[in-house]
């Protein structure tokens, strides 16, 4: 399965779309609002128990949420939709999943959501996201520091090439789009080659040796 969630940096929001249903958060994923026919109908909880204005701070391993409601959406939308969103394999013996430099590590547990697909065998998250997605495998690392850029770059601040383009962004280091370990991400910044390397030092990081 695989789910593409568009992001909107300005509102740290994700929206989902399809066929007339239409699914939106903007905290990563702990309030998850469904429209049908562009009508609100539900708000799909990571926390129910939890008083409605509850957020889970960012911290790795996330909290625990074992009442979480989107699960078993996710789960009824791939089966509704099997064609768009690909096979749900949550329950299925597959324990080889494809890694970012393309090898395979076998689990003995079934991580997240399962794999994208029984091919690939890609990390699907909680949001159906996968992780080539999530962690940026189009993007190499070219610099990196500990400093924060804000209270949401909690793993500090790095600096990644596209594998294709060549674009230069600064981004909070680990994150990608809103999630349940980042409910808040830092917008990416692109950077000029030629301000690359001031960029960096005003964080007090350091460029990998072909960029300094």
């Amino acid at each position: 399965m695989q789910l593409d969630w568009v992001i909107d940096y300005a509102e740290n929001r994700l929206t989902f779309q399809i066929d007339n249903l239409r699914y939106t958060t903007v905290d990563g994923g702990q309030n998850i609002d469904k429209y049908i026919d562009g009508e609100f109908v539900l708000r799909l909880r990571q926390f129910p128990e939890r008083a409605d204005d509850y957020l889970a701070p960012m911290q790795s391993p996330p909290v625990d949420s074992p009442n979480d409601e989107w699960p078993n959406e996710l789960h009824w939308l791939v089966a509704t939709y099997p064609e768009e969103l690909g096979e749900d394999l949550h329950l299925s013996d597959i324990r080889e999943f494809q890694m970012r430099d393309g090898s395979f590590d076998t689990f003995d547990f079934m991580p997240g959501m399962g794999p994208n697909n029984r091919e690939d065998r890609i990390m699907v998250n909680r949001m159906g996201i996968p992780a080539s997605v999530q962690e940026r495998w189009d993007w190499d690392l070219i610099g990196m520091s500990d400093e924060d850029q804000s209270e949401d770059s909690m793993f500090g601040t790095v600096w990644l090439k596209h594998n294709k383009t060549g674009e230069i962004q600064r981004v909070g280091a680990g994150q990608c789009v809103p999630c349940h370990v980042f409910p808040k991400v830092v917008p990416p910044v692109t950077i000029e080659l030629e301000d690359l390397k001031n960029d960096v030092q005003n964080f007090n990081g350091t460029l990998n040796e072909e960029y300094k």
